[in-house]
């Protein structure tokens, strides 16, 4: 009995000792995660604090803390925060995830952009003490909760336009601050104080929002099975062995109960296999509900991207009205 329960021990210490060693996501860092990405068009890349080599950025890759994201020429990516804020990073730009700070009473951002251009979404939800600040070489744009954009072209020349809200830019060396509220701009060139505020033409502003935009995927657009065979396993998200054998085309959705003939004992099932079913009958379902197709290319509503009371109503039926008479 005394050997049993020796042996007992050190089958459970070895475990223990491989599943701190087993490589993948691990609760840690899920804990440190601040942020996923929701979109990425052409090319962008991730860099791990104190790593050397960069490595693909893809939908649904997490961010972590200090690391360092940039994008090519034609290429754009959007990352969704824990906070709820939204960051998009323009084509041929760097940035760096400098502090992030999450607690229900608090919220604390620091982003460094070394290159090219970043649109930030805000939100109010957070007490006085919480604000989001986008540095460059010379200036510190800080806000509360607004849509702004910073430009940055090295060493020293940035410009902040604040889109909704205000936004308070300094330069760290100087004392002035100059606000800058919603449909106005200002400079910050060299080693001075910001530029006064000046507006912000509509056909510039424009111009601005479409060269930003980048819409979310959404769950009826991804295939995570055929995704992970084009670009390897996806960042923050714990490896799974896939089945050797060649991808044919997807099949139909299967019921959700299954006979299975007798001997035969079910097996687990694939989870991102499990996903592309359910997704596959909920479109299945949804398009034999609805009178009109289903729209595939539908946005997801964030901060960023709002759909008007005017189309949420005429997409609703015509509400059934009962009339009912009493005799006199």
């Amino acid at each position: 009995m005394g050997i049993r329960r020796r042996l007992g021990s050190v089958a459970l210490v070895l475990t223990l000792l491989v599943m701190a060693c087993m490589p993948g996501q691990s609760r840690g860092q899920e804990a440190q995660r601040i942020g996923t990405v929701l979109a990425v068009e052409g090319t962008a890349e991730v860099r791990a604090a104190n790593a050397a080599t960069w490595e693909p950025l893809q939908f649904r890759a997490a961010v972590f803390p200090n690391d360092t994201v940039r994008t090519a020429v034609a290429s754009k990516v959007k990352m969704l925060l824990r906070d709820d804020s939204i960051m998009t990073l323009a084509e041929r730009s760097e940035l760096q995830f400098t502090e992030f700070l999450l607690t229900p009473q608090q919220r604390r951002t620091i982003i460094s952009l070394t290159l090219g251009k970043l649109r930030v979404v805000t939100t109010r939800l957070f007490g006085a003490g919480s604000t989001t600040e986008v540095r460059t070489a010379n200036t510190v744009a800080g806000v509360r909760g607004t849509t702004f954009v910073v430009v940055f072209i090295p060493p020293e020349d940035t410009e902040v336009i604040t889109l909704d809200g205000v936004v308070t830019v300094r330069n760290p060396n100087f004392p002035q601050l100059e606000p800058v509220s919603a449909n106005f701009r200002t400079q910050v060139i060299g080693n001075v104080a910001p530029n006064p505020a000046t507006e912000l033409p509509v056909s510039e502003r424009q111009a601005l929002e479409l060269g930003l935009r980048l819409t979310e995927q959404i769950p009826v657009e991804v295939n995570p099975v055929t995704e992970r065979q084009a670009t390897g396993p996806i960042r923050g998200e714990p490896s799974i062995v896939a089945s050797v054998g060649p991808v044919g085309p997807a099949s139909p959705p299967l019921p959700s109960v299954a006979l299975l003939p007798a001997g035969i004992q079910p097996v687990a099932a694939d989870p991102f296999a499990q996903l592309n079913q359910l997704v596959s009958h909920t479109v299945t379902v949804n398009a034999a509900q609805s009178v009109e197709p289903p729209n595939l290319q539908q946005q997801i509503i964030t901060p960023d991207n709002k759909q008007t009371t005017t189309t949420i109503q005429q997409r609703q039926s015509t509400p059934l009205r009962i009339t009912i008479s009493f005799p006199r």
